[in-house]
């Protein structure tokens, strides 16, 4: 394909719109719900519970939902999605305007809502490559990237404002505006989907995702280092917040500075690759560098906790994880045929993701007990440390882009 082809590729085009408007609306809400806990809590082990009721469905339903994403029309289950998200939020804003509000709602609801992502994410990351020529796959991942930057660098600042003059239940409503735009806009496109017909039962199919990645070495061993990358980041949402309030003695602003340095970050990142694709035809060694900078970003966080060193700290953390998730990106949709895609995909959340409530569910505790500097600096080395195993995963740091 031509370099200006993906821009003009109207399936792409939709999806890549709605999403980018369902990405705004999703970092409304988490802000919105996450100072709400905050201030009402204070509370290290309410972050801790708020963050594993979205994350924990996820990873228990994944491989059910890989499934749902090889045997049904893909883009009538992320329609469904989103109507159910649109549902979920809107009965939010009822509740809180009515006055009825808690934390074991916004548990209850994160939980929901974690399920519906659940289905949504593998149906959505399985029909990119069957849309965009493998050539464009990496221009195509950097440019979901860079919306979502660009959501990260204004979503901070408008919640702030948002939140003060109409207070949490307007981002909540705005977030379910969004699912629906999302979700409207799925009509307009007709995407591929492999609809694989099997007399296997649900939970022998639950299972094929993982054996497809247990046969390949390469992906085997990335999942294995991703999975452990992924709990030494855990604890960064929730004491990222208790440092900035507890240590930094500031509030939503700075939080909100750190997001949008962190964006743009991701920003420049992002649009390096969306621009110059070649740049990351070492995608393999790309990975690992770039794992070992973010989780140096986090330690001299903790180490010199200060706004200039956060701000700092922020961008380059950005940075570096987004050039790392486009290029590992790149290699898993290379390496997966599409009538196993959704399975393969969920699995492979399932199993890096599975690490990450025990760094969550460990991180309120230790906060209270070490405080979030610590916690930050300890993180990070370990994710740094830990970058370096990279350079053992057979294959990965000599893996290239296809140039044809």
């Amino acid at each position: 394909m031509a370099r200006t082809s993906l821009f003009r590729n109207r399936t792409f085009l939709v999806v890549w719109v709605g999403q980018t408007v369902s990405m705004i609306g999703d970092i409304l809400f988490g802000l919105a719900l996450m100072w709400w806990v905050v201030e009402t809590t204070g509370s290290g082990l309410a972050m801790s519970a708020s963050a594993l009721a979205s994350g924990l469905p996820r990873i228990l339903l994944g491989p059910f939902a890989g499934v749902l994403a090889d045997r049904f029309d893909r883009r009538n289950l992320m329609f469904a999605t989103n109507a159910v998200g649109a549902l979920i939020t809107l009965s939010m804003v009822f509740l809180y305007v009515n006055g009825i509000f808690s934390l074991g709602l916004i548990i209850g609801a994160a939980a929901a809502l974690g399920a519906t992502a659940a289905v949504h994410s593998p149906c959505f990351e399985a029909t990119i490559p069957s849309i965009v020529d493998a050539t464009d796959l990496t221009r195509a991942n950097s440019l979901f990237q860079t919306s979502r930057s660009v959501a990260g660098i204004v979503a901070p600042a408008v919640s702030g404002i948002i939140i003060a003059v109409f207070g949490i239940g307007a981002s909540i409503f705005i977030d379910s505006l969004t699912f629906i735009f999302a979700g409207l806009s799925l009509l307009l496109v007709s995407l591929p989907s492999p609809k694989v017909v099997s007399q296997q039962g649900l939970l022998r199919q639950s299972t094929e995702g993982f054996r497809f990645i247990f046969d390949r070495r390469l992906l085997f061993s990335m999942l294995l280092f991703f999975a452990v990358i992924n709990l030494t980041l855990a604890p960064l949402g929730i004491a990222l917040p208790m440092l900035i309030l507890q240590v930094m003695a500031a509030g939503p602003a700075l939080y909100g500075t750190f997001g949008s340095s962190q964006s743009l970050g991701v920003l420049v990142g992002s649009s390096l690759l969306t621009a110059f694709p070649r740049l990351s035809r070492n995608c393999g060694l790309l990975v690992v560098i770039c794992i070992i900078t973010g989780g140096a970003s986090i330690m001299v966080l903790g180490l010199w906790p200060n706004p200039m060193v956060l701000i700092g700290a922020g961008f380059f953390l950005g940075f570096s994880i987004v050039i790392a998730q486009i290029s590992s990106q790149y290699i898993w949709q290379r390496e997966t045929p599409d009538e196993v895609r959704g399975r393969v995909f969920a699995a492979r959340f399932t199993f890096s993701a599975a690490l990450q409530p025990v760094g969550l569910g460990v991180a309120g505790p230790v906060i209270d007990l070490i405080g979030p500097a610590r916690l930050l600096s300890l993180g990070g080395g370990l994710c740094a440390a830990c970058g370096f195993l990279g350079f053992l995963v057979p294959g990965l740091v000599s893996y290239k882009q296809a140039t044809e």
